[in-house]
């Protein structure tokens, strides 16, 4: 079935190359430097909506170390979705993602401690329409993901989701949901089963939008004669507000039971699953940003995010705070400048004596040659100080220059 395009789909392509003068976060005294080049595409596309509507956008590169401090690999920050529905009664949806995730959090986030992650999602939904308000549909999922090292963690899972929601008024909607998700570990052979209740709702009032949901969360893992169980309240909580055209905030609550084979980080930002733990993780996470265009050449944003993991299978406890403002200013009408400061501060274990403090800070410049042709160029600075013994100091300073081109 044909699919037509919404707007004009761009495809880029792109070169960058970046020294650091301590690629992988060593500690101090034993810091290495070396060039990373980076030759990539990038694509954006959407559909006209339709009987079958399919969106996909990011980048993918092949990425090289001119000293070989690291192996040669490719690096993908890629999503794309897409579903067709026949009728009002039936649809085929699918998705998926591949991006370059953190291994461990225990050690910095660098070249060698990062790898390929590759999800896909797909599978039919089953509506019916008992009333002009009232909407049934049940979903069945098919769940895969593969890591490019840490295969222990590659799973697969059938997600079956029942879902009632009605329309109570014009801004507001709510309903119940009961679903159950069947996870396999295919190389430890573990088994997992979620099984969860929640009710949820999506409010629009002026400005500002509410959605939230709550209910009650079970996960069983088998591992052999292993039994490891944990079961709580679950849910979240999330407003925006839009003033004017310049001004914009948000805020959202969360709290989920889930494995680390998920898909959860993608929807939490600033949280980081640690793939060298147990599977099993129960994670709650705060997060607030705002956003102000203060004239048509200068706009500022704020992040800040708090998250706690708690591996109850092993007892292991993950806190993160971190916080971000970014600045961007049009300096000519073909040249922009930007800046960003970030700090971080991890956590590990209940006592909290290993402790990890991270300020990173970086400047950079974007000039629009022409239509197609873009340059940029930046340089930044990170330090972490640690607490404990096992943690590594560092400082690294790194400068980036970029092409990018459009092709169409």
């Amino acid at each position: 079935m044909a699919v037509a395009w919404a707007n004009p789909p761009t495809v880029d392509v792109f070169a960058n190359t970046r020294y650091s003068d301590n690629i992988d976060k060593r500690a101090s005294g034993n810091e290495e430097g070396d060039f990373q080049h980076r030759v990539g595409l990038g694509i954006n596309k959407t559909s006209d909506p339709g009987t079958c509507e399919t969106a996909i956008g990011g980048d993918v590169a092949f990425v090289t170390y001119q000293r070989d401090t690291n192996s040669d690999e490719v690096s993908a920050d890629l999503d794309a979705s897409g579903n067709c529905q026949p009728n009002r009664n039936v649809r085929w949806s699918a998705r998926g993602s591949v991006r370059d995730v953190r291994t461990t959090t225990q050690v910095p986030d660098s070249p060698a401690n990062r790898e390929r992650r590759s999800f896909l999602a797909t599978g039919p939904s089953f509506i019916a329409y008992p009333s002009r308000l009232d909407t049934l549909t049940l979903d069945v999922e098919y769940q895969m993901t593969r890591f490019q090292e840490s295969s222990d963690d590659d799973s697969d899972r059938l997600v079956t989701t029942g879902r009632w929601q009605r329309l109570f008024t014009r801004n507001l909607n709510g309903g119940l949901a009961l679903s159950q998700s069947n996870i396999e570990y295919r190389r430890t052979e573990e088994e997992l089963t979620r099984r969860s209740a929640n009710g949820f709702f999506s409010w629009q009032r002026g400005n500002g939008a509410w959605n939230g949901e709550l209910g009650y969360s079970w996960l069983e893992s088998e591992q052999g004669p292993l039994v490891n169980d944990s079961e709580g309240m679950t849910g979240e909580l999330g407003y925006s507000h839009q003033w004017g055209q310049g001004t914009s905030a948000f805020a959202q609550f969360r709290r989920s039971i889930t494995d680390v084979s998920s898909e959860v980080d993608l929807r939490i930002p600033g949280l980081d699953l640690n793939l060298t733990e147990t599977s099993a993780v129960v994670i709650t996470a705060l997060n607030v940003g705002a956003g102000q265009q203060w004239t048509g050449r200068t706009r500022t944003d704020l992040s800040i995010s708090a998250t706690r993991s708690d591996y109850e299978a092993s007892g292991t406890t993950e806190d993160r705070l971190s916080s971000e403002l970014a600045l961007s200013h049009k300096l000519t009408p073909n040249l922009t400048g930007r800046g960003s400061v970030g700090y971080a501060r991890e956590e590990f274990g209940e006592s909290g004596d290993d402790q990890r403090d991270t300020v990173r800070g970086q400047l950079g410049l974007d000039y629009r040659r022409t239509r197609d042709l873009t340059l940029n160029a930046s340089i930044g600075h990170e330090t972490q100080s640690a607490d404990s013994q096992g943690a590594r100091d560092y400082d690294e300073n790194w400068i980036q220059i970029g092409v990018r081109y459009n092709l169409r």
